[in-house]
């Protein structure tokens, strides 16, 4: 205000000095009118000036009072970049097969992919016709796997084998804490969990072929059943329990009933290893049938069909309870297993039994741990230390083991056991060549090749699984 002061000084004077000029010699009475004028601009001055600075002083005051911030603050700009887009389904390729996954991760899809390849022969035979040799497509399984949300989950697969299609996994489950452990409740048909090795995957027992205890102590309708199956698992131990019937039924007379549980700890578990036991068995009701035809039992070569043990058949069967122990352990890359049970078939004249056991153990040359799940007590892929390809070699393994077993207590019951040694070489976690070495010897009491025999099979094996 100090310059409008000065600026309307100058303007007075100016008028002063243009009458000054304009008339050589103003009068008194105009020079008076003149500096009355410019008194009363200056006053006008002042008084603009002293209403400037008390809105000065209230404008901060004024500004942060809510009706400020509003009538100043800029209005937001919805562009692209603030709004945010919706999430996108992501594609999971760590375990090297595609998991598809909501958004949410509530829903997935896997692919599971398996395929064996084998080539065998076997010789030494007293009998000519077991002496064959042979290439085979053991197994080729397509299916897949997912969630649902909510806990819910489902697995539905299908194998080619022998030139027939059959379905193996195939069920819903639901899945929940109790107790602070994991509890899977699943309806449909799933593998049985019938011992260590019998409730594995047949891709990841370490043996090429199931041993003849396992397949001793099988329930007639096999390794699978439609019904409910539920496990309780733990960070170290798993109890199961399953209600099922048979995997196909033929629609005419009643399901065989089975009634499967199974228990496993693993104790002393340490960086070192720990020790393996457990315990399995299941009653099954057999009265629709009229006799049990004879069963043939493998013999490390599930392609040669003249290399079996056979069971013998049983008339008039009533049921049937099966149970089998389990100890082993895993040291460091080494592992040691036991397992063995009875299985008595109950008829109307009397009871028999079937035996079996067997002794296995293997080592990896190449210092992997073996993968032996401390938390469902069953084989699982190994975790290859180096794969082939990318930093060495991949991971192998020496593998022995000793099987038996008993059913002379059918006289038409046979009895048999078989040395078996082998080298696993695994390139990858889901790709294994195998090459195993048997010994066997076998007595049959029916069918096609009676009597006493021994030989042996080679078995070569590439398989892939995922």
């Amino acid at each position: 205000m100090t310059l409008l002061r000065s600026l309307a000084a100058g303007v007075g004077l100016a008028a002063l000095a243009t009458s000054a000029l304009a008339q050589s010699a103003p009068s008194a009475e105009e020079i008076a009118i003149l500096r009355a004028q410019v008194q009363a601009l200056s006053a006008r001055l002042e008084q603009l000036e002293a209403q400037s600075q008390t809105a000065a002083q209230a404008a901060p005051l004024a500004a942060g009072s809510p009706a400020a911030v509003t009538a100043t603050a800029p209005r937001p700009v919805q562009t692209a970049a603030t709004t945010p887009a919706p999430a996108a389904p992501s594609v999971d390729w760590s375990t090297g097969i595609p998991e598809l996954r909501s958004p949410d991760g509530a829903f997935t899809f896997k692919p599971r992919i398996r395929i064996m390849v084998d080539a065998t022969a076997t010789n030494g035979s007293d009998f000519g016709a077991r002496n064959i040799a042979g290439t085979e497509l053991r197994a080729v399984r397509l299916g897949g796997q997912g969630k649902l949300g909510g806990g819910l989950s489902y697995w539905a697969e299908g194998d080619l084998a022998d030139n027939t299609i059959s379905l193996n996994n195939v069920f819903v489950a639901y899945t929940r804490k109790f107790a602070g452990n994991d509890l899977e409740v699943s309806f449909g048909q799933r593998l049985n969990d019938r011992g260590l090795e019998g409730g594995t995957s047949e891709d990841q027992v370490p043996f090429l072929e199931r041993s003849l205890m396992i397949s001793t102590l099988s329930a007639q309708r096999g390794a699978f059943g439609v019904g409910v199956s539920s496990k309780l698992t733990g960070a170290n131990w798993h109890a199961s329990l399953s209600v099922t019937g048979d995997a196909v039924g033929d629609g005419v007379t009643n399901d065989t009933t089975t009634v499967m549980g199974r228990v496993h700890w693993s104790p002393m578990k340490t960086e070192k290893g720990f020790l393996h036991l457990g315990a399995f068995g299941f009653i099954e009701d057999l009265t629709p049938f009229a006799t049990l035809p004879s069963r043939g039992i493998t013999i490390d070569s599930h392609f040669n069909d003249n290399l079996r043990l056979s069971t013998g058949a049983y008339a008039n069967p009533k049921g049937a309870k099966t149970l089998g122990l389990e100890l082993g352990g895993v040291r460091r890359s080494g592992w040691l297993l036991a397992e063995g049970g009875r299985r008595v078939v109950e008829t109307a004249s009397r009871d028999f039994d079937q035996n079996g056991y067997a002794i296995s153990a293997g080592w990896f040359l190449t210092g992997e741990t073996p993968p032996l799940s401390t938390r469902t007590g069953t084989w699982q892929r190994p975790k290859v230390l180096k794969p082939f390809g990318t930093e060495g070699y991949g991971a192998v393994e020496v593998v022995g083991r000793y099987d038996f077993a008993d059913l002379s207590d059918n006289p038409t019951g046979g009895e048999g056991d078989a040395w078996v040694l082998g080298l696993n070489w695994y390139p990858t976690n889901n790709t294994r060549v195998s090459a195993h070495w048997s010994a066997w010897s076998v007595e049959n009491r029916t069918g096609a090749f009676l009597g006493e025999d021994s030989g042996n099979t080679a078995l070569l094996r590439v398989q892939t699984g995922f």
